[in-house]
């Protein structure tokens, strides 16, 4: 049956669809030549990515294109390669190789993303990156704190944004309009391309409106209940009031709206190049899901529970002189992140804010020298400062009136300050194919949080600061063994400042069960990672990439039972809540494998598939005994068939999850073990938890056609089998079948 439905899909799909296709050199890796001359950015300079020694996975903006993504989040999962955590439909929080959240570095366009308040939980800051604007986004795997600095342990996700041209003038306006079946979403853009012999500019603009998703109709578990949402929570006439949903399938309160902004200028003065680079996202209210979805003895615990809204504004200058092989780039930063929580138990007249705004300042500047063809020297300096402010307000909704409370962090703001120097060094011997490259950096990091003297929660202290020198270091070997035969070795040391997040939140992590209080004495977390890999490559038909990772991570956090001034339990949102803290206790271990491949099977027929296994253990510091690892995705991959043609592709596609067996879950919490199929409950009756997260495939097919008029048409028909599954750790279902449309004309 499933064969018969693939197939008809395939047939039906053929003479229909396609993604817009781009005039310039495209950096797609279906042929599996082009491994030879793609140049990778999230090496920090630019580098062929055969010379890396690293992972390193690339995502031109024609697939881009042709995945149809309803944001980033989704067009990663769609790699097989990234792991993705959904806590509501407005959130994803990519994992790499174990790692989440602020132990993964984002960079846009050379500048770090991840400010002092990214947690070490799960975050929702990568749908605030506009898909429409990337040229390519590059998952950088394995640690990259000597190019990059603090939080690169898991890897680096780069993102590159569209780059304006000089040229005859010319004025190439675009417009897009997209469909969502599963989430009944419309997604429009417009863009603007105008070129001339002195200046460039872009334009986009995109507003994307979110309905609730609609989760898959086929159970996956033996627990036909799992994932339904009989009821909701809704206001009539000015009360709380629990509704019935008409359609259980149908995740009320996941939808939200949200609208980006683009502009970019580039000009060229004598010897230096000049761009600058503006992006704004703003969205509405982001309803999180698995809060609002959460009852205790049959009624539901949160009356309201909503991120609103989330606004990112981002604003640089970047210069850039001298030639191909000596140059000098100079970046000069600010981002603007905005961030509130607005929630309130469920009949209560009593509605807490709290809002947290972020302005970091970045200064890169970065030098590039290639002597001859054997050996290339990079080296820069970067400044980056965080000042973050912190207020919390209960507003009464009967009377509107308003008093101070608790903020998140520290009520009298706090900021964070590291100076930073590296070198990288790439030393190429032509007659053995042999590439090694290896590099050092040294930061200094300062963080200093105040609190007032009316801070409710009374603290034994006005301030709590943190101050150290790090170092860092990464050498790297590729190794031609025989014509298209690759070895890849890498090894490094990175790590992980402590934040504004980790030393001075207050946060009901699990309500009733885990209240989150600032940790005054905490250090740096460190990681040392080994990278084993080969890649085969023959002709133009077959390319092969296999490797293995391990790293070790020492002073690693964990939320650990704390006390504040004497107290193990405190009062949190009229709920007695035991008291925790995040401590250096422990050191982790993280291994795993991955398997890439690209095949050509017949004229213009591809096989490509891919495989990730992650396992992760920690020990605490004063015990013997292995615990796993939150974070730990199971095993994922994907694999896929497509045919390309003469301005038309088609594409099915199968993605995979294996089980997440219940021993494996981390006891933090971190992981949602309660909201897996089976839960928390002792369903064998041998005293332990029996939830966990089942085995799943969700089949697609995708095609496109893209006209000589300029007009081209994208079609999806995503979770063929409309399966209903849950991504590992996720408090959200994902879609159920959904019909996805694009439309594209350039004018």
């Amino acid at each position: 049956m499933k064969k018969t439905i693939i197939y008809t899909a395939l047939l039906c799909l053929m003479g229909m669809v396609h993604a817009q296709v781009d005039t310039r050199k495209s950096t797609d890796t279906t042929d599996v030549e082009s491994f030879e001359e793609i140049l990778v950015s999230s090496q920090r300079f630019q580098q062929r990515r055969k010379e890396t020694p690293r992972q390193i996975e690339v995502v031109s903006a024609k697939r881009l294109s042709e995945l149809q993504p309803a944001t980033l989040g989704d067009a990663l999962i769609n790699t097989g390669q990234v792991f993705v955590q959904k806590s509501q439909m407005g959130g994803s929080s990519p994992v790499l190789r174990g790692f989440e959240a602020s132990r993964v570095l984002m960079v846009i366009d050379g500048v770090r993303m991840n400010n002092a308040t990214y947690r070490a939980g799960h975050l929702q800051d990568i749908i605030t990156i506009d898909p429409f604007i990337l040229d390519r986004m590059e998952v950088n795997f394995g640690a990259g704190s000597t190019l990059y600095g603090s939080d690169a342990l898991g890897g680096v996700l780069y993102f590159k944004t569209k780059d304006p041209s000089l040229g005859e003038f010319s004025v190439k306006p675009t417009a897009t309009m997209r469909y969502l079946s599963a989430s009944n979403s419309v997604i429009g853009n417009v863009g603007l391309k105008v070129q001339s012999k002195k200046v460039g500019l872009l334009l986009s603009a995109t507003r994307s409106q979110f309905g609730d998703l609609r989760s898959g109709s086929k159970n996956y578990s033996d627990w036909d209940t799992f994932g339904l949402l009989p009821r909701y929570v809704g206001r009539v006439n000015g009360c709380d009031t629990v509704l019935v949903n008409a359609d259980p399938h149908v995740q009320k309160g996941t939808g939200y709206a949200q609208t980006d902004l683009f502009a970019k200028l580039f000009a060229k003065t004598g010897k230096v190049e000049h761009l600058l680079n503006w992006q704004q996202s703003m969205s509405d209210l982001v309803p999180r899901y698995d809060r609002m979805s959460q009852f205790s003895n049959g009624k539901p615990v949160y009356g309201r529970w909503d991120y609103a809204p989330q606004n990112r504004s981002f604003l640089s200058y970047t210069a850039r002189v001298g030639a191909e092989k000596h140059h000098t780039r100079l970046v000069l930063a600010q981002q603007s992140t905005a961030v509130a929580r607005v929630t309130r138990n469920f009949g209560s007249l009593v509605e807490r804010t709290q809002r947290d705004d972020v302005t970091m300042r970045t200064v890169n500047l970065d030098r590039h020298d290639a002597f001859g063809k054997s050996f290339v020297l990079n080296s820069g300096i970067e400044i980056v400062w965080n000042a973050v402010n912190s207020v919390g307000i209960n507003k009464n909704i009967s009377t509107l009136a308003e008093t101070t409370t608790k903020a998140r962090y520290s009520d009298s703001g706090a900021n964070t300050q590291m100076h930073s120097v590296f070198a990288q060094g790439i030393y190429r011997i032509d007659k053995t194919g042999t590439v090694i490259q290896g590099g050092v950096r040294v930061s200094s990091y300062a963080l200093e949080a105040l609190f007032s003297k009316a801070n409710p929660w009374k603290l034994p202290y006005s301030s709590i600061s943190f101050a150290s020198t790090t170092p860092s270091y990464d050498l790297g070997l590729t190794q031609q063994l025989r014509k298209g035969l690759l070895l890849k070795a890498s090894v490094n040391q990175a790590y992980r400042n402590p934040n504004v997040d980790d030393m001075t939140k207050v946060f009901d992590s699990k309500p009733g069960a885990k209240l989150l209080v600032p940790s005054a004495d905490l250090k740096a977390e460190q990681s040392r990672t080994i990278d084993m890999g080969v890649l085969w490559r023959k002709d133009r038909a077959f390319a092969l990439e296999a490797g293995v990772f391990g790293s070790a991570v020492k002073n690693l956090l964990l939320d650990q039972p704390g006390s504040l001034n004497g107290a193990d339990s405190l009062m949190y949102d009229g709920r007695l809540t035991p008291v925790y803290q995040l401590k250096n206790v422990a050191v982790g271990h993280i291994s795993g494998l991955y398997l890439n491949a690209k095949v050509r099977l017949v004229r213009e027929l591809w096989f490509s598939g891919s495989v990730t296994q992650t396992k992760g253990v920690y020990q605490l510091n004063d015990a013997a005994a292995e615990q796993p690892l939150d974070h730990i995705p199971p095993v994922y991959g994907q694999a896929s068939l497509r045919w390309n043609g003469d301005g038309w592709f088609v594409e099915g596609q199968c993605l995979f999850n294996g089980r997440k067996r219940a021993e494996d879950y981390s006891s933090s919490g971190e992981d949602n073990q309660d909201k897996q199929p089976i839960g928390l409950a002792d369903v064998n009756g041998d005293g332990k938890a029996d939830g966990f997260n089942p085995a799943w495939q969700c089949w697609n097919i995708r095609g496109g056609y893209q006209h000589r008029s300029g007009l081209s048409v994208s079609m999806a028909m995503e979770n063929l089998l409309d399966l209903h599954y849950r991504y590992f750790a996720s408090g959200v279902s994902a879609a159920g079948r959904s019909m996805n449309v694009s439309l594209i004309y350039s004018f």
